[in-house]
């Protein structure tokens, strides 16, 4: 049964009450979702991870040793300037990019973001040249020199 005068809906203290709330929530996560940096440093951590792999594979495609060098700012990948006698080095071509025919495949990191200092290689079998622990952006990965694998 219904009362005469009786109405429905929320009180005025309700709505303002909920609204602060919403508001203190708004202003602790806001910023979390306009800091892109966070997703540029993991982005960038990503991408090195898979060249490093990439440079793995391709040593072991075309029987050719890669170098890896890794600076504070970015990474470069090379290949013996002579293909037929690839095993001796100098290992100074660098590699063409295969994500959009670049003739060095080379990556400068994001500011903010910087890279342990690395020059190693992998040879034709797939194995690296030594272990490396490279950092970067604060997030490590390894490589293991036995068998090149490379994991987080």
């Amino acid at each position: 049964m219904m009362h005469i005068g009786s109405s429905k809906g929320f009180t005025l203290v309700e709505l303002v009450a909920t609204i602060v709330i919403i508001a203190l929530i708004a202003a602790v996560s806001g910023p979390l979702f306009f800091d892109v940096d966070v997703f540029r440093q993991r982005g960038f951590f990503e991408e090195t991870l898979s060249t490093l792999r990439y440079a793995q594979k391709y040593a072991v495609a075309t029987g050719c040793p890669v170098r890896v060098q890794t600076t504070a700012t970015g990474f470069t990948l090379y290949r013996p300037a002579n293909a037929a006698a690839c095993a001796a080095g100098p290992y100074n071509t660098p590699i063409a990019d295969p994500s959009g025919n670049a003739a060095t495949f080379t990556r400068t990191a994001p500011p903010g973001v910087t890279l342990s200092v690395h020059n190693f290689t992998f040879a034709a079998d797939g194995s690296a040249s030594a272990n490396q622990s490279i950092n970067v952006g604060g997030t490590t990965f390894q490589v293991v020199a036995a068998t090149g694998f490379v994991s987080r």
